[in-house]
């Protein structure tokens, strides 16, 4: 056995320069720390980075997905579909509504909703009369589909649309993990009627909590402009007075100038982040290559991958150890793991409430029993990449 690392090195970690740093306390001596010029500023280099014509900045990917199906209409009487592969967040906020989440397996390779999984999803859980379609097992009437672009390899978006179009459906991208992808040549954040962004400690730039939501259509911008703060016409950054007028009952989920100033810089240096994320992943496929058993990520094939999560499948009829003693070999040399993702039908809440059944979902359980996160982060030395690539090739070579 390798000796173990002397500190421990988890699989994420944020990169924050000095100058983030100095941008953040700007913000702190200027004395207008909550939403106001920052977040403007923000909003509007996203929107030039990814191409958006509308950009509204929020304080978490969670509050984003919920005010674009808040913006769709969604009500009790409705439902969506997303992939059984997926953070809760994706699948929650469909529950706010009192809305029924239906869930698609995933493809084998990329664990991810495809136009397959969409096409099957729809032939066995719903009904189409013509105009509407509806759940089988509820009746209700399906409004969105959620695609989740998992690890930073992107949906096929433009298959996907195509379906939605076909069923009258709305597309929400859950793009916590996709910034800065690119799918046929257009960036993500300009596929879908909206796209939500994460912002979180791990993303690929962070504001510490935070999201970005994109969208083409203006009227839905400005409704979620208005109740991503209490349902009020006017923020008060642009209010000419003390007076303001609640038109709708609202929520609290703006994002703050003190976070907007790291996601300013963060979106400055983006770039780097991506090439050394990248560099390191290139470099972990060459290392593992000749291991048996393992199932190692590939490029997007149709576009740019955002290497957000380095993402290896361990077979325990080929390989040396299973995904269960990889993740313990490795915790006892100092290199933390995590898991993308636990599947929504596994959880208590969504088994109990929804009564999934998982034989339905046998690509997603495949991949549950056998995934793993290694380490990749931009701030990783080169030394933590070796540390990472000997204890992987001791324990499973």
């Amino acid at each position: 056995m390798l000796t173990s690392r002397k500190t421990f090195l988890p699989f994420a970690l944020p990169s924050i320069s000095e100058d983030a740093i100095e941008e953040v306390a700007q913000v702190l001596r200027s004395g207008w720390v909550t939403s106001g010029p920052k977040v403007k500023q923000f909003e509007m280099e996203f929107g030039d980075f990814v191409g958006s014509k509308e950009t509204i900045a929020v304080n978490s990917a969670t509050a984003g997905l919920h005010l674009a199906l808040e913006a769709i209409g969604l009500t009790s009487k409705d439902a969506a579909i997303t992939s059984a592969i997926t953070f809760t967040a994706t699948t929650e906020v469909i529950c706010y509504f009192g809305a029924e989440p239906i869930l698609t397996d995933v493809d084998p390779i990329h664990n991810l909703m495809t136009p397959e999984t969409l096409r099957e999803t729809i032939k066995t859980k719903c009904v189409w009369n013509g105009k509407e379609l509806k759940s089988k097992k509820t009746g209700k009437q399906i409004k969105a589909i959620l695609p989740v672009h998992l690890a930073g390899y992107t949906c096929d978006m433009e298959n996907l649309m195509a379906i939605a179009k076909e069923y009258n459906l709305y597309v929400i991208e859950d793009a916590a993990h996709a910034f800065p992808a690119v799918h046929k040549e257009k960036m993500i954040g300009t596929w879908g009627d909206f796209t939500v962004f994460s912002f979180y400690a791990t993303k690929g730039i962070t504001t510490g909590e935070g999201g970005m939501v994109t969208t083409s259509h203006k009227e839905a911008a400005e409704r979620i402009r208005k109740m991503r703060l209490h349902g009020i016409n006017r923020d008060a950054f642009n209010r000419p007075g003390w007076y303001y007028e609640v038109v709708d009952a609202g929520y609290k989920y703006n994002m703050t100038d003190i976070a907007a100033a790291l996601g300013v810089v963060q979106l400055n240096e983006s770039h780097g982040f991506w090439e050394r994320r990248t560099e390191i992943a290139k470099h972990y496929n060459q290392e593992f290559s000749s291991l048996r058993g393992i199932k190692l990520p590939k490029e997007d094939s149709n576009g740019i991958h955002s290497w957000h999560l380095y993402r290896i499948e361990v077979d325990p009829k080929i390989a040396k150890v299973g995904r269960d003693t990889l993740v313990e070999e490795l915790k006892e040399r100092n290199i933390g793991t995590s898991l993308h993702f636990i599947p929504i039908f596994e959880h208590p809440y969504y088994k109990k409430t929804f009564q999934y059944n998982r034989k339905e979902y046998p690509n997603a359980c495949l991949m549950y029993d056998r995934s793993v996160s290694l380490p990749l982060f931009a701030g990783m030395t080169k030394s933590d990449e070796k540390d990472v690539i000997d204890a992987v090739k001791d324990i499973l070579g």
